[in-house]
């Protein structure tokens, strides 16, 4: 199917540079761009854990619990303020 779009002329440059750089066409381009973004949405407020490097020391990947368990008094705290 045929359509016409307006772009912002930045983007247009942007596309047409990317496409070069992976050999495609810009159809391709914007095929590929929409089906990804239709198939697989980005979720948006949810992050994995930071992998927390110390002073020099190992690198620290904090589990789940970890991470309730140090966000326990801030949470204390916001549940307070929306009670009152």
């Amino acid at each position: 199917m045929r359509t016409t779009i307006e772009l912002p002329d930045e983007l247009m440059t942007r596309a047409k540079v990317k496409a070069a750089q992976e050999g495609i066409t810009l159809k391709e381009l914007f095929v590929k761009a929409v089906e990804q973004n239709l198939v697989a949405p980005k979720k948006k407020g949810r992050f994995p854990p930071p992998i927390i490097r110390g002073n020099g020391g190992p690198v620290i990947d904090p589990t789940r619990e970890e991470i309730a368990e140090a966000m326990f008094p801030i949470q204390h705290i916001i549940d307070e303020i929306e009670r009152n």
